[in-house]
């Protein structure tokens, strides 16, 4: 038996580095149902191309303290 691909799909972290958004942040995205996303126990793994359409402008919105 071939185990499923896991090509698109890319850690919570991962995911929120790619949506310049926090880990928290990302994660009530996935819960909201607005990112695709899935929850393993305590991790979660979200789809690449979900989380890419989130991208803040740098141009929109409050700065973000880093």
């Amino acid at each position: 038996m071939k185990p499923p691909s896991l090509d698109g799909w890319i850690t919570l972290p991962e995911a929120a580095r790619l949506a310049d958004v926090t880990e928290r942040w990302m994660r009530r995205l996935v819960a909201d149902g607005k990112v695709v996303g899935v929850k393993f126990g305590r991790n979660y793994l979200v789809l690449r191309e979900s989380a890419a359409k989130f991208k803040r402008s740098p141009d929109e919105g409050r700065p973000r303290s880093r």
